[in-house]
């Protein structure tokens, strides 16, 4: 049995010029009463993306037979069952249609990093908190642990009238 290699797979918006790529198209063939479906692979060099979402579409070369096949798919074609990245070549242009007649002039770099955002820190098991100080605003303090300065005083009648000054009690 044959080896199959993995590629990673990659998003329509991360397709560039000078990749390339293996696009998984399913095929419907036959009437609608014994329609079969199958999965058609079509690897090439991507020689140009071009266009805005959703309406971009991208210009895939391959060479078969001897003959030199280009096919344009949009990115966002609901029959594109996936893309995967096979190579990437460096370019410096967004059009690289020259490359017909030479391949002499790419130069093969790694592929680049998905671009994902990072996972959100997971706290260890001794950073975790207890339920109960998990569910509180704050660390829980009893009254007898609370500060005399910050509990809150009411004044006796003999403690205002030493003071001079006195509090009209509503009746």
């Amino acid at each position: 049995m044959a080896q199959t290699q993995q590629y990673r797979i990659i998003q329509p918006a991360e397709v560039a010029t000078g990749m390339v790529i293996r696009i998984h198209q399913k095929i419907v063939e036959g009437s609608s009463k014994d329609a079969k479906e199958r999965i058609q692979v079509y690897e090439g060099l991507v020689l140009n993306v071009r266009g805005k979402s959703p309406n971009r579409t991208m210009t895939v070369r391959k060479v078969s037979n001897g003959v030199g096949v280009e096919k344009i798919f949009p990115l966002h074609l609901p029959s594109i069952e996936k893309i995967e990245a096979v190579k990437q070549y460096k370019t410096r242009r967004k059009n690289i249609a020259a490359v017909v007649a030479s391949k002499k002039r790419l130069k093969e770099v790694p592929i680049k990093p998905a671009r994902m955002k990072p996972a959100p820190a997971i706290p260890q098991e001794s950073e975790r908190l207890s339920a109960s100080e998990e569910a509180s605003d704050g660390p829980t303090v009893s009254i007898a642990e609370a500060p005399a300065e910050s509990a809150p005083v009411e004044k006796t009648e003999q403690e205002s009238s030493e003071n001079g000054t006195e509090e009209k009690q509503p009746a």
